[in-house]
């Protein structure tokens, strides 16, 4: 048997076939986005999912060729994921960004990373400490520059992280929806997951670095550089123009305050969060260099030729620093203070790396 599934803010966009437990998967897994289910008629709509031998064949615009799953928690994310990619393709005035996402006071603090950096346990430590989470992988920015939840479960990958505190991994059990050796999704209690659609304004960007010999949470005040430039790495809007992800991005940093948290345990993480978004002398502190950042080697420019800015470089300002977009292939590059300096050099006329140097070593 077949089935169609209806999406709020959607619509018809996944066919199943002869899965139910992947049906009930799926629905457990997005208990913040209302799906409706339907016997299957028509036309398939794009994403399609049918069982085959001991688990699933799916297939859609991002797997044209298929994919092979073994259970209904794999299928359910992979559905998930390209659940994602059709909404924010049906809202192109989205830009999602893969970041987990907490609401306190009032306000969104997001924390932009990749995988497996401590997103989802940072999440369901906030979920446990009672506060609404917006997601832990997904979060879609409006063109009003509002964090838009989606109603998607945290999922977790198994096993747990050692060195979790007992109340959290208590938590965790209680709470646990659908699961197999690989991963759970943590099905939160009623009201503490943002529905689909819920909008906040953003509060804060904290980067993660996770370290197991942090025995106290630590954070330290960023360059607001820092965070766009963990946003424009952090997002799957690959289609748009990167002029147009800065002029969206950048505003919002103007604005909001950018840390960097060094941490082990994510429920001490979370009271220190707490804690320090409540400090206005952390949120005024000289800001830091980010280690990664800072170990970065620039290549050297050698040779007499002059240098001169190119005629379709964007240019795009954030406190000190300076961002440079190459329009003609969507190359970004952040200038710091001194980087900033040069470009403004160049600008008035073209100089030699050597004519450069000396320029800058005046007093």
């Amino acid at each position: 048997m077949s089935w169609d599934l209806c999406f709020a803010n959607l619509g018809r966009v996944l066919r199943i076939t002869d899965c139910p437990e992947v049906v009930e998967a799926l629905r457990q897994a997005l208990p913040g986005w209302s799906v409706e289910v339907f016997d299957a008629e028509g036309e398939a709509p794009p994403i399609e999912l049918r069982s085959e031998g001991d688990g699933y064949l799916q297939y859609s615009p991002e797997l044209p060729r298929g994919l092979r799953l073994g259970t209904p928690v794999e299928a359910a994310c992979s559905l998930i994921a390209d659940l994602v990619a059709e909404y924010t393709g049906h809202h192109p005035e989205l830009i999602g960004l893969h970041c987990a996402s907490v609401e306190i006071d009032g306000r969104l603090v997001v924390f932009p990373a990749s995988h497996r950096a401590g997103k989802s346990t940072l999440t369901a430590a906030f979920s446990a400490a009672g506060y609404k989470i917006f997601g832990d992988d997904v979060l879609a920015l409006t063109a009003a520059g509002q964090g838009q939840g989606l109603g998607i479960a945290p999922r977790l990958r198994l096993p747990l992280p050692a060195g979790l505190a007992a109340e959290l991994v208590s938590f965790v059990q209680q709470y646990t929806g659908p699961a197999d050796t690989r991963y759970c999704y943590l099905v939160p209690p009623a009201g503490s997951l943002a529905h689909h659609g819920e909008t906040r304004p953003l509060g804060a960007v904290i980067l993660l670095a996770r370290d197991a010999a942090i025995t106290t949470p630590q954070l330290s005040r960023l360059a607001p550089g820092d965070g766009l430039l963990q946003l424009l790495c952090q997002n799957f809007a690959h289609d748009a123009p990167s002029e147009l992800l800065v002029e969206r991005l950048l505003p919002l940093m103007e604005h909001t305050p950018c840390l960097l948290l060094h941490y082990s345990e994510p429920l001490a993480a979370v009271e220190a969060v707490q804690v320090a978004l409540s400090e206005p002398s952390l949120l005024a502190a000289p800001c830091k260099q980010h280690e990664e950042l800072a170990s970065a080697t620039a290549p050297r420019c050698m040779g007499d030729e002059p240098w001169r800015p190119g005629a379709t470089v964007l240019e795009y300002s954030l406190e000190e620093e300076l961002f440079l977009v190459e329009a003609s292939d969507g190359a970004i590059h952040r200038l710091n203070p001194s980087g900033r300096l040069i470009w403004q050099l160049l600008r008035q006329e073209p100089l030699s790396a050597a004519e450069l140097a000396e320029l800058l070593s005046e007093p």
